[in-house]
């Protein structure tokens, strides 16, 4: 059996929550009951695929710091290295328990006299891994694998046995895959860093000074610094500025408001000033920038000129021209078009799905299904209201999804298994 999970997105805790190991010990109770279950219908192994953006490298303030003058679009040196590992080191200390269940799987399986193995395949918020033998090694270790020397982990993964190809998916989305080359940093790196680590921080920074001047309460602060911990969660990315909204509205305080409201536009102003970011005018689209940059204005008197570039550039993430149009990708794939896979996997957009793809008849006679499946995340998610949206108004709810697929003598007539839970 091959399972797939993704996008986790553990962090050193220093930007926002990160997931609760909790999360870990359902998954690993319900896939030891599941491995109970097939075990009596021949089951061979059990292989652990993570899926990409299992560690989360780039969300962290480590990168903010006034005493750190690299990024992860910067050349490779130790500077840069030294940070990777700091990050890394606090990944760890936040999220050892969880780690754990890790381990815990490894000796349920040796228990039931069952193969287990970990693959660890790379995504965008952890492809900075790969660049450092220390990094990778530090990760093998963590997850029981060889950590001395440890090689690059795969970009892609193809399983003959059962029929299934699997990448996180960020190839396809050209905000977060840059120079055909995963280890190259992309748009997304910057507007995490310079933007959605860097505006809370300075959202507090302005707080503090009103508390000190007493123009707002504790209570007032930590109502604002809590939902602002949330922003990472808001999908699309698109419809942060909705959010930030969103928060002023819930905020009585005129003082707070005008600080909430001044830091972002701060912020953005910065972040187009970054010379990467500036660079980037010249590879996109010749408006995409700059209709990125209306996107991300703050303005509640928005002209309809403006919030019809919002949907043009909206549109074009929809439609494929930056994240990616999925379904026809992994349709595309050779693996699936050859017939050589009958599954494609992909993490990253955060969204589960099944979707089928295709059904042609094989030389022996049967029918081959070819089907696509989003393996989610674990993050809580959240997601504007469809209707009244003027309001600006979300809605979140915890998430958790893993996928399982089977050879042809493990599970009977069943060919994959698809656990997906929602807390809200």
């Amino acid at each position: 059996m091959l399972v797939f999970i993704s996008d986790i997105h553990l962090t050193d805790g220093s930007s926002g929550e990160t997931i609760k190991s909790t999360a870990f010990r359902i998954f690993s109770d319900n896939l030891k009951q599941l491995v109970k279950s097939v075990k009596k219908s021949n089951l061979e192994e059990v292989k652990l695929v993570l899926l990409g953006d299992i560690f989360d490298v780039i969300r962290s303030t480590r990168w903010n710091d006034p005493t750190v003058t690299v990024r992860p679009w910067d050349e490779a040196g130790k500077s840069q290295e030294d940070v990777l590992l700091n990050i890394l080191n606090g990944i760890y200390a936040q999220n050892q328990n969880s780690l754990n269940y890790f381990d815990d799987l490894r000796k349920f399986a040796k228990g039931e006299n069952i193969k287990f193995d970990i693959t660890y395949v790379i995504g965008n918020h952890d492809w900075l891994i790969n660049r450092y033998q220390s990094s990778r090694n530090l990760i093998a270790g963590w997850l029981g694998l060889p950590s001395n020397n440890a090689p690059k982990f795969p970009e892609e993964l193809f399983v003959p046995a059962y029929k299934t190809y699997a990448r996180h998916g960020d190839i396809y989305d050209s905000f977060n895959y840059m120079d055909n080359n995963r280890d190259t940093s992309s748009i997304g790196d910057a507007i995490v860093i310079e933007l959605l680590n860097k505006y809370p921080l300075e959202v507090e920074k302005r707080l503090n000074e009103l508390l000190e001047a007493r123009r707002i309460t504790d209570e007032e602060k930590k109502k604002i610094t809590d939902m602002l911990k949330e922003l990472d969660n808001v999908r699309p990315i698109l419809d942060i500025p909705s959010w930030i909204l969103m928060v002023m509205n819930r905020t009585t305080n005129a003082s707070a408001r005008q600080a909430i409201e001044k830091a972002w536009s701060d912020c953005v102003d910065s972040f187009f000033k970054v010379p990467f970011i500036r660079a980037m005018d010249k590879l996109f689209w010749p408006d995409t920038i700059d209709l990125l940059q209306i996107a991300l204005n703050l303005s509640s008197q928005m002209s309809k000129w403006a919030l019809e570039k919002i949907m043009e550039l909206k549109k074009r993430i929809s439609s494929g021209e930056t994240e990616g149009n999925y379904d026809n990708s992994a349709f595309a794939e050779s693996r699936i078009r050859s017939g050589e896979a009958s599954f494609v996997l992909y993490g990253h957009t955060h969204d589960h799905l099944i979707i089928p793809l295709d059904q042609i008849p094989t030389d022996s006679g049967k029918i081959q299904n070819k089907i696509y499946f989003n393996t989610g995340t674990w993050r809580k998610t959240w997601n504007k209201a469809v209707f009244e949206s003027v309001n600006r108004e979300f809605i979140g709810w915890h998430v958790l999804t893993y996928v399982g697929i089977f050879k042809p003598t493990e599970n009977g007539d069943y060919n994959f298994e698809i656990w997906n839970s929602a807390l809200g």
